[in-house]
């Protein structure tokens, strides 16, 4: 319940966005980015339903994801915040877990396009900032 995996994650995503995208635009570091975010959010997740473990609000800590997501809906009921982060939580998930297809692969416009979502270089920056901001608010919550 450290926290820091997930800020660890973090890091790695920096890097892989201003570091490894700027010299290798492929649609694979799209998608490894993308995890990065998903498992960076899990982690917290994790952390968080740990903590109320550990205070005696929850009895177990499920090993699906959409269940977890579900307990942090219940015992944050009221909190809009947590209810955005679960949603970008789980369509995170569905971008990562769909069949994609590439575009323009190394090149300045280089996307992953699934059925749900078309994810580029800007809509990904978008997502880690939006990811970071999840993150430590759910920390400012068991702080």
């Amino acid at each position: 319940m450290d926290g820091y995996n997930a800020i660890d994650e973090l890091k790695r995503v920096d890097h892989l966005i201003f570091v490894t995208l700027k010299y290798t635009r492929t649609v694979d570091i799209i998608r490894n980015i993308l995890q990065r975010l998903v498992s960076s959010l899990d982690y917290q997740i994790t952390d968080v339903l740990e903590y109320f473990k550990l205070k005696g609000k929850i009895s177990m800590l499920p090993n699906v994801p959409l269940v977890r997501c579900k307990m942090m809906e219940e015992l944050y009921p009221k909190d809009k915040e947590v209810k955005d982060i679960i949603d970008f939580y789980c369509k995170l998930r569905v971008i990562v877990n769909s069949e994609y297809k590439k575009k323009e692969e190394y090149r300045k416009n280089v996307a992953l396009v699934t059925a749900k979502a078309e994810v580029d270089i800007d809509k990904l920056k978008l997502f880690a900032e939006k990811t970071k901001n999840y993150i430590y608010y759910l920390k400012g919550l068991i702080e």
